[in-house]
């Protein structure tokens, strides 16, 4: 790169105001899901404000990609990250989830103090089956991706599937155990086995942390605030790609398992996620204020986002460094490929929850059809969705909606 080139680019540094301005508008006005999102930075920082160029935004994106985190999100803060440092991605990450969070709180108070209303009911009656046939179409997309035409990705999928479906839960510890072996079946290649001992060791030390807070965070307990924070915090260490590929991950636990929310209010928040701007994962915020109020929703906020973050901030320079190194890219493909076997078998436990007579099986039917021609914009699908609930809810007076 040329000194003026240089020169150049120095003049269009922003500040970290401008960066907190952009985000804050971001996250206040992007609707459409993860790729809209990231479409939208693309056309902002690089063609329209020239921030960033193209290289290191597509080394954004692959990064973003790659590691567990709402890939929006992730994207946004390396961007922030690259343009001034760690100052930049804190602003970048407050400011992106700023006004989501707000919105969602604001939300989630009517809906506490409106959810015995009828029309309550009648709205995420249309809008439940809707979010089932979205999160179908979100886990689709990221295993036609991920699992390809590769015997052992397969292999890994009918695994994770199986035993899902077998204890009819999520285990968490499944998905490290898919990443330590994804290391000896993806990790094998002839490059690595030249690699020195010293580079093995460090690529494992880098592993070890992550499986430890995995592994603790399990753990959390029965509706405390703190037990909030751990169980976003580890839900946000097994996001990846869209935020609604998490949805039957958090219902395993949420619903089944500890019994913080009943199947329908679950959706209801899910619904909530889906229709607000910014990223999907906000969802976390609805759930831990019908929990603790805002204490609660702050605490799923900071749990479901700091692992992003994390990623992005620490191991940022250790992925450009190691990308390129078998070990890390068998974990990483291990654990993806585990993620969509069991999203697979847990979608089911989702479905029939908001799947209850003929006209909510006709809109998760002709919604994911709509979805997956891409006809039209998810958010209007649920808007459409809200409209028949409204309408049909006070004829049809479905009693299996108050379950």
């Amino acid at each position: 790169m040329t000194a003026v080139s240089h020169s150049s680019k120095a003049n269009l540094r922003p500040s970290l105001l401008d960066i907190v301005r952009y985000f804050l508008t971001l996250g206040a006005t992007g609707f459409g899901g993860p790729v809209a999102l990231a479409n939208y930075m693309r056309a902002d920082l690089v063609e329209a404000r020239r921030w960033l160029d193209d290289a290191e935004y597509d080394e954004g994106l692959a990064i973003a990609t790659a590691c567990p985190g709402p890939l929006a999100y992730q994207l946004g803060i390396y961007c922030g990250y690259v343009l001034r440092g760690v100052p930049g991605a804190i602003a970048a990450a407050l400011a992106f989830a700023a006004a989501p969070f707000v919105l969602v709180c604001a939300a989630a108070y009517l809906y506490v103090r409106y959810a015995g209303a009828w029309e309550t009911r009648a709205l995420f009656y249309g809008v439940a089956p809707i979010v089932v046939a979205l999160i179908v179409k979100a886990c689709w997309n990221l295993g036609r991706k991920t699992l390809g035409r590769d015997p052992a990705a397969w292999g890994f999928f009918v695994a994770a599937l199986a035993l899902t479906l077998a204890v009819q839960r999520e285990l968490a510890l499944l998905f490290v155990a898919a990443g330590v072996f994804g290391t000896l079946v993806f990790g094998r290649n002839s490059a690595e086995r030249g690699k020195p001992r010293s580079e093995a060791h460090k690529l494992r030390s880098t592993t070890v942390p992550l499986i430890a807070v995995v592994s603790s965070a399990g753990f959390a307990g029965a509706g405390t605030v703190a037990a909030l924070f751990l169980f976003f915090f580890k839900t946000g260490l097994l996001v990846f790609g869209s935020g609604l590929v998490i949805v039957p991950f958090l219902k395993a636990y949420v619903v089944d398992q500890y019994h913080w929310l009943s199947n329908r209010q679950f959706l209801d928040a899910v619904a909530v996620g889906m229709i607000s701007p910014g990223p999907v994962v906000i969802t976390a915020t609805f759930v831990g204020f019908l929990l603790k109020g805002l204490p609660g929703a702050l605490a799923a906020t900071a749990g479901i986002f700091l692992p992003p973050f994390g990623f992005t901030v620490l191991a940022t320079p250790l992925l450009r460094k190691y990308r390129s190194n078998a070990r890390v890219r068998g974990f990483l493909r291990g654990v993806t490929v585990a993620v969509v076997g069991v999203l697979a078998g847990t979608v089911y436990f989702v479905g029939r929850s908001a799947v209850g007579d003929w006209l909510t099986l006709t809109l998760a039917a002709g919604s994911l059809l709509l979805a997956i021609r891409g006809r039209l914009p998810d958010q209007l699908l649920v808007g459409l969705g809200a409209v028949v609930g409204l309408i049909a809810y006070p004829h049809l007076r479905p009693e299996w909606v108050l379950r």
